[in-house]
């Protein structure tokens, strides 16, 4: 290695351990969130696909990634990064590619799962997405999305309920979808496989109401305000 080379190492190996530790002597606790409930759900779901690539669609600063790589699989990371992100957004855990899901020509591949965490919500044509995440499947392939969801009550963007926790200056939308939404996606090519609903708040649908302890629901008469859905290509 020259000289050079080794400094521009040594340089950026130095900025990223002050990254590291600023982040961890930083930490403080505010709430849980529900990504242990929607990534325990995914790796299940991948564990029992043993797909070899995987897609992520709107990574984001995540880690998730990284930890499917961990897990063996190929993974590529995607987000339409432009708008929902600031020009300074930096994923140090992975190399994420920008590219708006919504637009068939921006991206092409062929891949044995998508996962989808907590990203739906956020897009306005949620059909073209979930269109486009088929397409980039293989038949038989395992499409995962976690989301708001009602599964009697659709909610165009829960940001703007007057009953609403948090949101209110946010510049995106946040759905809850619900089954008719479900199965629209079905309609597209997809068959579903599992789902789980899980109660995280007190109100009708995601982020209304308290905050309170989480309970998995049975029933879709129970209330829940988070779905988590496995879906096969067909």
């Amino acid at each position: 290695m020259s000289p050079f080379k080794a400094f521009a190492r040594q340089l950026g190996n130095s900025y990223i351990r002050r990254i590291c530790s600023a982040e961890s002597n930083g930490q403080k606790f505010n709430n849980h969130n529900e990504r242990s409930i929607e990534y325990r759900f995914a790796l299940g779901c991948l564990a029992r696909a043993r797909p070899k690539t995987v897609l992520d669609v709107g990574t984001g600063t995540t880690a998730w990634p990284h930890l499917l790589r961990n897990c063996g699989f190929v993974t590529t990371a995607i987000d339409n990064v432009h708008d929902y992100w600031d020009d300074q957004m930096v994923n140090r855990h992975w190399t994420v590619l920008e590219v708006d899901i919504t637009k068939p020509g921006e991206f092409h591949g062929a891949f044995d799962a998508v996962t989808c965490i907590s990203v739906m919500e956020h897009i306005v044509d949620h059909e073209s997405a979930v269109r486009n995440m088929l397409r980039l499947l293989v038949p038989g392939g395992s499409l995962i999305i976690t989301t708001p969801y009602n599964h009697h009550e659709y909610c165009p963007d829960v940001y703007k309920r007057p009953d609403a926790l948090y949101g209110q200056d946010l510049p995106y939308i946040c759905r809850s979808h619900s089954a008719r939404e479900i199965e629209q996606w079905q309609q597209l090519g997809a068959r579903l496989k599992q789902r789980e609903m899980w109660r995280l708040f007190s109100g009708p649908v995601w982020a209304t109401g308290e905050r309170i302890p989480w309970e998995q629901t049975q029933s879709e008469d129970s209330p829940h305000q988070l779905g988590c859905f496995e879906f096969e290509k067909v």
